[in-house]
């Protein structure tokens, strides 16, 4: 035997024991079980599954990560509170928990995918300073959550994070990432509209709003009526699929319109030869010109028209309404309208406080800017990176939030692999060597 290969099967044999006291080591470490139900690991670093009686929950001091499920459809917790010490959640970890109120999130990354779905209880959540990323669905369902506030360090946010919360009605953020106005989601400079609360029931835009993006109305079921602002030019893909909107106005600046599955508004007000038009008459909408002069006609798919009996520049979404004040239906400013009459309401009347989904008053529209936009990109999140009126993100795509903490692979798995492959390689490249000496004094003989 050569001198690599017997360094070779030592080196192997030395892995084999290696691995096998590892593993012995491993499995020998059993968890642990507190007086207050929390199954933890031997370290008591990671809480592996809840046994409690359930109420107010404290989770114990030290705990660093929390595995997926550990308190999923628990319906006897109503309150949870993790310790600062705590960095990592795993997937659904409170999901399907019907009757949980609160929740204190200590100092967490991210908040994953399922997290909060269906806690049909959670009434209010404070999201750290510490978050960078919310999953796929992690507040889904969540029918009693009525405001959320975005922190500074969140940088992602899935498209489908707070569907289904059918009673929020306001998203608050402001950071480089991330804007409001009227408790809607957008990027940092207000061009591009993200994400409509699915409780709210009417939307003012942002001054500087130019792009209305791909899912921003999809989960709003209340909003039946939507003038969009001068200062638009794109409505993208898939921006009111499933939607409700009925009736929505367009003006000439809106040069692009995407494809909207499952969405089709029961008339659609807009300029002539504009991609308005162009939309209303592929998809058989009613289309209701508004610049052909006193009684615009309307047409749809199959060439038939009518008479509006706008007169005076009425605002669009009450043609019945009788309004006489030039109230411009494309005019942020809401026109000169003494009555401040309401656009969602199709039978015209009028309203005090000044409800104007144009935005009211241009001295009362806020105008969010910072540094960085959250255009989006093609990853099923709604991220930070991309211009300002960019693109939005794709369904179905890559979750961004943090990675949990499920996974334990012990380094000195790698470690054992390492010396057997390096025995392996001393072995083969010895016999190599032996074979071509061999064969040269072959040759030369």
């Amino acid at each position: 035997m050569t001198k690599s290969t017997k360094a070779g099967w030592i080196l192997i044999t030395a892995a084999l024991i290696m691995a096998v006291w590892v593993f012995t080591f491993h499995n020998s470490k059993a968890d642990k079980t507190t007086d207050a139900g929390f199954v933890l690991n031997d370290s008591g670093t990671v809480l592996k599954s809840y046994q409690g009686s359930g109420g107010s929950v404290q989770v114990p001091d030290g705990v660093t990560s929390i595995d997926s499920g550990v308190f999923a459809n628990n319906s006897k917790i109503t309150n949870v509170s993790l310790p600062n010490s705590v960095r990592t959640l795993g997937s659904g970890v409170f999901k399907g928990a019907t009757n949980l109120r609160t929740v204190t999130l200590g100092r967490v990354s991210g908040i994953p995918a399922e997290t909060f779905q269906n806690c049909m209880s959670l009434t209010s959540v404070s999201i750290p300073s510490t978050v960078t990323g919310i999953g796929s669905q992690a507040f889904y369902g969540c029918a009693s959550l009525g405001s959320v506030t975005i922190p500074g360090a969140v940088s992602s946010i899935s498209t489908n994070a707070f569907a289904e919360c059918n009673n929020l009605t306001s998203i608050s953020a402001s950071n480089s990432f991330y804007s409001s106005y009227d408790g809607c989601l957008y990027n940092a400079s207000g061009t591009r509209l993200i994400l409509v609360p699915p409780g709210k029931s009417s939307v003012s835009f942002s001054a500087n709003t130019r792009t209305i993006g791909a899912g921003a109305f999809s989960y709003n079921r209340n909003v039946r009526s939507v003038s969009l602002p001068n200062s638009a030019d794109a409505i993208e893909s898939g921006a009111f699929t499933n939607s409700r909107v009925a009736s929505i106005t367009i003006p000439k600046s809106v040069v692009s319109i995407g494809s909207q599955g499952s969405w089709k508004p029961s008339e659609m007000y807009g300029y002539q030869k504009s991609a308005a038009q162009t939309y209303a008459r592929s998809n058989g909408i009613t289309f209701i010109a508004l610049d052909a002069g006193h009684g615009s006609s309307s047409s749809s798919a199959n060439g038939s028209s009518s008479s509006s009996g706008l007169t005076n520049n009425d605002y669009p979404d009450s043609p019945d309404s009788g309004i006489t004040n030039n109230d411009d239906p494309d005019s942020p400013s809401g026109g000169s309208d003494s009555n401040n009459d309401d656009p969602d309401n199709p039978s015209g009347g009028s309203n005090s406080n000044n409800d104007n989904p144009s935005g009211g008053s241009k001295s009362h529209m806020k105008t969010h800017s910072a540094s960085g936009d959250a255009g989006g990109g093609n990853n099923g999140s709604i991220s930070g990176s991309g211009s300002s009126g960019g693109r939005g993100p794709a369904s179905g795509g890559k979750d961004l939030t943090p990675k949990t903490a499920d996974i334990e692979i012990d380094i000195r798995y790698i470690f054992c692999a390492c010396i057997f492959l390096l025995g392996v390689f001393i072995m083969i490249w010895g016999n190599k060597r032996k074979y071509s000496i061999v064969k040269k004094q072959t040759k030369q003989a």
